[in-house]
């Protein structure tokens, strides 16, 4: 603009026949119209509310229809068969199983769309904080504000099923202590998070492991139901191990590194010390325990894997005293049994907990 100025901006004598620095700050306001007057974000009192409303209401709906998947769960019965571990044909079991699934697929449909764009926008963007809180909402960057508010959304959701499922395990004795932990780590951060609508592309990486979810629940639900499910639970183990792969290993760990090297300047303004230090250690630590889990998971899940396409399915090892019987894939069950990830309850836990 300035070297335009100095070419058009003069007469045939190159005098300035108007003055350069105002045309120079015209254009300017033109081109880049100035936000309109916000707020602080810090001083917004009413979105605040608004935010603590939109929780309690999606944390009302998780609690509701766990409880109506529960009031339906018997009238199932007839359809899905009994399962050979008496547990899990618990209708709050169940429930929870189905309620999971749904969340995942929720969370997944407002997340995996603007992860693909925020992959691909610049810094500034991704580590870019929404200048409403109410909604997440950017004036400096209005062509990004669909894909914020969604990230937004999404983690709201998320951030109040955890809250939801942990008030449910508790008052029907579906976890043990290390859940417990395990969801007050991930509440705090989508909190933190969603409280300063900030770090848009690392909420995005974090929500989209919920993408294994629906395949390790539908395994888990229907692994001890017989010979009918067999090949789908191999089948959606086969994809969970996939996703595990794509999301919580790759994607995730390139969202904690991307984050370390840029700790400097990924939060914005006003973010306390010990909040950006927390989101820190949890994003590295949680890419860390994503790789403890999954050398477990490989042996286990690939010796079902082995099995599907060997058509070993409906053989009796009484050496490691797995078996057939029901068609159930010891490998697979295994790994279920002691698998612990984000959004999924461990069974060998919930064999131990009282069902009430």
């Amino acid at each position: 603009l300035e070297l335009a100025c100095l070419r058009f901006c003069a007469n045939e004598h190159g005098q300035p026949w108007i003055d350069r620095p105002a045309a120079v700050r015209a254009v300017m306001d033109l081109l880049f119209a100035p936000a309109p007057a916000i707020a602080p974000r810090s001083d917004d009192e009413s979105a605040r509310w608004e935010i603590i409303g939109a929780f309690a209401r999606w944390t009302s709906f998780w609690v509701v229809l766990f409880y109506l998947l529960g009031f339906t769960m018997p009238c199932l019965a007839g359809w899905i068969p009994q399962s050979s571990k008496a547990y899990e044909n618990h209708r709050h079991w169940a429930a929870r199983n189905v309620l999971g699934i749904v969340h995942a697929i929720l969370v997944c449909g407002l997340i995996l769309p603007p992860l693909a764009i925020m992959l691909n926008a610049p810094d500034h963007i991704r580590f870019g904080a929404g200048d409403f809180l109410g909604t997440c909402a950017s004036a400096t960057y209005p062509d990004y504000n669909r894909t914020g508010q969604a990230i937004a959304l999404g983690g709201l959701v998320f951030s109040a099923f955890i809250f939801a499922d942990v008030v449910i395990s508790m008052l029907h004795g579906l976890a043990t202590l290390d859940y417990y932990v395990h969801h007050a780590v991930f509440l705090a951060a989508g909190v933190i998070i969603r409280g300063h609508c900030m770090l848009p592309l690392n909420a995005a990486i974090l929500l989209s492991m919920e993408a294994s979810t629906p395949f390790l629940n539908f395994m888990m639900f229907f692994r001890n139901r017989g010979p009918r499910y067999t090949f789908a639970v191999r089948v959606t183990g086969i994809l969970f191990v996939v996703l595990f792969v794509a999301f919580r290993l790759a994607l995730n760990t390139y969202g904690a590194i991307l984050l370390w090297r840029s700790r400097d300047f990924a939060y914005p303004d006003g973010v306390p010390r010990w909040q950006s230090m927390f989101l820190l250690g949890a994003v590295q630590v949680g890419s860390a325990l994503q790789f403890y889990w999954f050398p477990a998971i490989a042996r286990t899940f690939g010796k079902g894997i082995l099995e599907l396409f060997s058509g070993s399915a409906g053989k009796i090892s009484s050496k490691n005293g797995s078996t057939a019987n029901g068609g159930r894939p010891a490998g697979m069950e295994k790994a279920a049994d002691s698998l612990k990830v984000n959004g999924s309850r461990s069974d060998e836990g919930l064999s131990k907990a009282k069902v009430s």
